[in-house]
């Protein structure tokens, strides 16, 4: 059986890794996170805590790179249950942009119990030349209008990948309103994460 759902808040608002993008704790809306490809492994082990506290969280796996082992490494090194941890992550995994509609409109509404939900990667599934970009227009807007709809703390991890021709400001467009944005920096052997203005 799943965990109860928790808000998972007090550990986020802390002044730990994820502070510069939940400065006063997360609330209803979308937080914005840039990154190279390594930044959704970095971002779980940092949401550890928050799971220690007893937060769940739901993770669509837009871009196929949940790093459990990552987490795990971190559990540890804390003194922390692994299978404990990595249960109170609901993890999905879309492997096309219609898969990632369904889930963010049907799926979650039914499922949400008013835990952050993070959105993985999820660019490429847009930027995919064998759906036409009209089409993928859409469907984006209406994964949107389905975050907007539903009063969670959205995390949207955007992996920096080039975006084809005419779909250059879709992120933007996307983002466009977010509550915070933050870029994941290399910082001698650590990476951490910045506020973006």
């Amino acid at each position: 059986m799943p965990p109860e759902p928790r808000d998972a808040s007090p550990a986020l608002s802390e002044n730990g890794p994820l502070g510069p993008l939940f400065a006063g704790g997360p609330a209803p809306g979308l937080y914005l996170a840039r990154g190279p490809r390594a930044m959704p492994a970095w971002f779980l082990s940092a949401f550890v805590p928050a799971l220690a506290g007893g937060g769940t969280v739901f993770w669509l796996d837009a871009g196929n790179c949940f790093d459990a082992h990552g987490a795990s490494y971190s559990s540890r090194r804390a003194e922390l249950d692994p299978r404990r941890i990595l249960s109170r992550v609901s993890l999905a995994r879309p492997f096309n942009l219609f898969q990632l509609e369904t889930m963010v409109l049907k799926k979650l509404p039914a499922l949400w119990r008013g835990e952050p939900i993070v959105v993985s990667d999820p660019m490429p599934l847009f930027y995919d030349e064998d759906v036409p970009a009209a089409e993928a227009r859409r469907v984006l807007e209406r994964v949107r209008a389905g975050m907007e709809a539903l009063p969670a703390a959205w995390l949207l991890l955007a992996v920096e990948h080039p975006a084809p021709a005419g779909r250059e400001r879709w992120l933007e467009d996307w983002t466009r309103g977010a509550r915070a944005r933050a870029r994941l920096r290399r910082r001698g052997e650590d990476s951490r994460l910045e506020a973006e203005v």
